[in-house]
């Protein structure tokens, strides 16, 4: 019983783990851990000093859900006498193809020639300093920033270089500059779509607060008007078409009158069966006409309200504004930097250390 004892308790000793050791090691050699570490902290001061501040804009966007059965176009479409079934299936497209829509080639390429407005700082807005209007284009390739006469003779040369023209810009067809800030762009924006909800998060993360701003309330715009569009177009197209088709009834109605009218003031004192048959005929052309276009007309006018009724409502639930502090925080990587260099320094004196050490020996051994 006594050896079963000993057994059983001999792994345990072997777990175990002697803080007491451990911690003695690291007060002994807190000269090493105090340098590795003050080591990290440079680099880690170094790094944030040469980062580059991002600032983040986040907005979040929410549809209106509306009721498509009908309503109140139904009810026009009875008041004016009309027969028009306003009940239409699901789209497709809609809000939940916003991450597509946002990511795609040609929506991307019509946020490059938006102007935009760089951010200066209050000192230098104070001392009469004010910013030069620049392109998206211009900001994602980073030349949109003064540079010194020695710097924009060699940005000069270069371009006298470059064969490419970037004036033009083609999603199916983009020039190596084109494609980059094309490719950057899209790293930049970033949307999201609850699918139980609708609610549309952007977020547009540039180096520039007052840019990043702008860009994401044109984003936000544009996605708006790129559904717009696309569930309007249907009813715009019907809309025109009876436009065409109502002036065309107008024009046959007063001609109609017209010949009407002549054939009773030139038929005045003549009392022939004849001349009050054709008579007639014209009087029944003119109230065809007029039937005609009174229909046309209607049928417009639900046209048009059927406009009105396809258009999507938004609500901005969370506007843009100007960020006023960078999202890349630099105290923040000075801080990680640090443990990083304080724990793989008291990592190394705890165990590396002697894992090395033993290491070694075993492979002499060997």
């Amino acid at each position: 019983m006594e050896e079963n004892k000993v057994i059983q308790q001999q792994p345990e000793d072997e777990m175990s783990i002697d803080w007491m050791g451990i911690l003695k090691k690291i007060l002994k050699r807190w000269k090493f851990i105090f340098l590795v570490t003050f080591i990290f902290s440079v680099l880690g001061v170094t790094y944030a000093l040469m980062m580059k501040r991002t600032y983040t804009v986040t907005m979040t966007l929410a549809p209106e859900l509306q009721n498509r059965s009908g309503g109140s176009l139904s009810a026009l479409a009875s008041m004016l006498g009309g027969n028009m079934n306003l009940n239409s299936t699901p789209d497709a497209l809609n809000i939940t193809m916003f991450p597509q829509i946002s990511s795609s080639n040609p929506f991307l390429c019509s946020l490059l020639e938006v102007p935009v407005t760089p951010y200066v700082p209050k000192k230098l807005e104070v001392q009469g300093v004010r910013p030069d209007t620049t392109t998206v284009f211009l900001h994602m390739l980073h030349r949109d920033k003064p540079l010194s006469p020695r710097k924009a003779k060699k940005q000069a040369e270069a371009d006298a270089k470059y064969l490419y023209d970037d004036s033009v810009i083609q999603p199916d067809n983009l020039t190596p500059r084109q494609g980059f800030a094309v490719k950057a762009l899209k790293q930049a924006i970033n949307t999201t779509v609850d699918n139980k909800t609708g609610v549309t998060t952007i977020t547009v993360v540039m180096d520039d607060p007052m840019i990043v701003k702008q860009v994401s309330d044109t984003v936000c715009q544009r996605l708006q008007d790129f559904v717009t569009r696309y569930r309007i177009k249907k009813a715009t197209a019907d809309y025109e078409y009876y436009v065409e088709l109502a002036d065309e009834a107008r024009r046959k109605l007063v001609r109609a009158q017209a010949s009407y009218a002549a054939r009773v003031d030139y038929d005045r004192s003549v009392i022939l069966q004849s001349v009050n048959s054709e008579r007639q005929r014209l009087e029944s052309e003119v109230q065809l006409a007029q039937q005609i276009y009174s229909q046309m007309a209607q049928q417009r006018e639900l046209a048009k309200a059927k406009i009105q009724e396809d258009k999507p409502v938004y609500a901005v639930m969370q506007p843009a504004s100007v960020p006023l502090r960078a999202s890349n925080s630099r105290a923040k990587v000075c801080i990680i930097f640090f443990f990083v260099g304080f724990l793989l320094s008291c990592a190394w004196v705890a165990f590396g250390e002697d894992f090395f050490k033993k290491t070694k020996e075993e492979l002499k051994e060997d």
